[in-house]
């Protein structure tokens, strides 16, 4: 735990300066330092997200494209359903009855947000399942499995790889806004969270909000630039 409610070692409100380039805080507490260990842990929530989604997302995308019929068609009714699902409600859902703990966050993100890459997964899968690369190796005996492992992944990858960048986004933008109204783990400083506390005191002291609002535009604006230009926008809903 990052211990974030302890005071600093500075007077309260110091505007930036020399000595506190963004300045303190409420409590004293220098502002850069406070904005990295926020830093860290949006980044672990970005990266946390991403990886559950990515690695789900690619099993059933894969599972969905190598399939039969039924299981094809199972198997993305059940991506329909959960992309369907507000993911942020269901997450300001679980934080208000079981705690934000980042742990939680990770996994009501990450468990809402693998459709995605299971459709561009399963797209790729499905163009190229019946390339000559794939009956060659049909022929030669390999199973469906490892055909998928061996010879469909490495290129099902690449798209599910694109969208990385708006998963990461999307989760930096979810957290902050779970921070922000306090349903954030309150036992880790981030981003969201010192742009709430910030809030409060943005007619005193507006660096307080103006910095770690930055940092969070900075993280998610190219992202979503980034996002624009891939095709896996072209699937979000």
């Amino acid at each position: 735990p990052d211990g974030g409610a302890a005071a600093g070692d500075a007077a309260p409100f110091i505007a930036p300066g020399a000595a506190h380039p963004l300045g303190t805080d409420d409590l004293g507490r220098d502002l850069l330092r406070e904005l990295l260990r926020g830093l860290r842990t949006s980044l672990v929530v970005g990266l946390g997200v991403t990886a559950l989604a990515l690695a789900l997302g690619t099993a059933v995308g894969l599972a969905a494209g190598l399939g039969s019929a039924l299981a094809d068609e199972l198997l993305m009714r059940g991506a329909d359903i959960v992309a369907s699902l507000p993911t942020l409600v269901v997450a300001i859902l679980v934080a208000a009855v079981f705690g934000g703990s980042l742990a939680a966050l990770v996994l009501v993100l990450g468990l809402g947000r693998w459709p995605l890459v299971a459709r561009l997964v399963r797209a790729e899968t499905v163009a190229l399942r019946e390339r000559d690369f794939v009956l060659a190796a049909r022929a030669l005996g390999a199973s469906r499995w490892r055909i998928g492992r061996v010879h469909l992944l490495p290129h099902a990858l690449t798209p599910a790889l694109a969208a990385s960048g708006i998963l990461f986004g999307g989760a930096l933008v979810s957290e902050a806004a779970l921070a922000f109204v306090g349903l954030g783990d309150p036992a880790h400083v981030s981003l969201g969270q010192l742009a709430a506390n910030g809030f409060a005191f943005v007619v005193h002291a507006p660096w307080m909000w103006i910095a770690p609002v930055a940092a969070i535009v900075a993280l998610t604006a190219p992202l979503a630039m980034l996002a624009d230009r891939t095709p896996a926008a072209d699937t979000m809903s």
